[in-house]
């Protein structure tokens, strides 16, 4: 039973850093950022404003549907200490979405709209045969974000904003356990899970001419609560009284707050330069506490030990002709994970952040929007406090994205 403890513990205590964030963020909800290289919260006044700065708005001209979706490919390799042996994670797309929509009077001085988005989420599959299969073999996730906002025009100039946020998190997470079947292979331990939680996201927004502005946005912490996920086990019948095949457990995650500042401001009549910088408040998560329904189950205690971390991001846009814009940008991201609390879901630290994009007026009416995006996660020796895995992780991140924005 004190093993199997300490198998939750290392599952349960995994599977909340790539869902919940507690690592370092990649925003992907508008291609026309994310072309910027993240950057555009103060220039960007569009339905995207209802996420990156909810007081930009209310200074819309129009109404608008976008929808955008992305493809992100997480790719990498563990060399374990004194071993030249390389692990490599197994091919996996992701497919993150975002849909936003405004509504309200056109050139006037409030704009409603909702969001849904999915802010959090991810594949990554190790297979069954790696150096660190009883840490992680798999794990499958996604949190999804809805977001009624409403803004105002206090002034020509200056507008605030503000919504509530909803979130649903799934995740699917799978390890080896070292029993063994008569063919030699390992047990599994497969943990299933849905979680909520509630927060708000408020923002200002000030064009101090019609060229330079600067925004500012405090997304708040969210509490999500999962209760009553599901722990299966699949071990020789000899293990199913340390392991029971079925078991539950409780817990919550806390979803660090953000604060983010963004200026633009033109170069020249065709190109603009946004600036955004961000701190995340992941100092909050000091420690993940699991409740156990089973009697014979102690409830358990973890200690992370983040940092505050932050990002700064840059990007230009080109515009040649009435009808095309061209984007390019890139950012710096630190990491708020110490190299004992690495594990190999996401294997984090310092990223340098490259990206691109376009935004094509097809119509009046209909936008048409791509972006690239790589994160280069620098190399990271890591010696885990928990399943003692030691070695050195290599990652990178590839994340293609389109859009189609609907105006009205």
């Amino acid at each position: 039973m004190m093993y199997m403890k300490k198998l939750l513990i290392t599952l349960l205590c995994a599977s909340p850093s790539l869902l919940f964030a507690q690592g370092s963020q990649v925003n992907l909800q508008s291609p026309k950022s994310v072309g910027m290289g993240g950057a555009g919260s103060a220039y960007f006044i569009d339905e995207s404003s209802i996420f990156y700065s909810p007081g930009a708005l209310s200074k819309m001209s129009h109404n608008a549907i976008s929808v955008n979706g992305n493809g992100v490919m997480f790719k990498s390799a563990f060399q374990a200490t004194g071993s030249s042996v390389v692990d490599h994670t197994r091919n996996q797309i992701t497919p993150p979405f975002s849909v936003f929509a405004t509504v309200g009077p056109k050139n006037t001085w409030w704009k409603a709209g909702i969001g849904i988005y999915t802010p959090y989420g991810g594949a990554v599959d190790w297979g069954t045969e790696w150096t660190g299969k009883y840490s992680l073999v798999s794990l499958s996730l996604r949190a999804i974000y809805i977001q009624p906002t409403v803004s105002f025009k206090l002034t020509d100039n200056f507008s605030i904003g503000g919504g509530f946020v909803y979130n649903v998190g799934s995740v699917d997470l799978q390890s080896a356990i070292p029993v063994y079947f008569q063919d030699g292979t390992s047990g599994l331990a497969e943990l299933k899970g849905t979680g909520t939680g509630t927060g708000y996201n408020v923002g200002v927004h000030y064009n101090l001419n019609e060229e330079f502005a600067i925004s500012m946005s405090y997304r708040s912490k969210v509490i999500t609560k999962l209760k009553d996920g599901d722990a299966k086990f699949t071990v020789p019948e000899a293990a199913q009284g340390t392991f029971p095949p079925d078991s539950k457990f409780s817990a919550e995650l806390p979803l660090p707050s953000t604060f983010a500042v963004g200026i633009t401001f033109p170069i020249s009549e065709k190109v603009k330069m946004a600036v955004d910088g961000t701190v995340i408040n992941y100092d909050i998560y000091k420690e993940l506490n699991f409740d156990y329904s089973g009697a014979n189950t102690p409830d358990t205690h973890s200690p992370k030990n983040y940092t505050k971390a932050g990002s700064i991001k840059a990007g230009i846009e080109y515009l040649p002709s009435e009808k095309l814009q061209l984007r390019i940008g890139g950012g710096y991201i630190a990491t708020p994970v110490s190299k004992d609390y690495v594990y190999p879901e996401t294997p984090d630290n310092n990223r340098i952040l490259v990206a691109g994009g376009f935004t094509y007026k097809m119509s009046p009416k209909f936008d048409l929007t791509g972006s690239f995006a790589y994160q280069r996660v620098l190399p990271r020796e890591a010696n885990n406090v928990d399943s003692h895995l030691s070695g050195t992780y290599t990652t990178n991140i590839y994340a293609p994205g389109i859009g189609l924005t609907y105006k009205f």
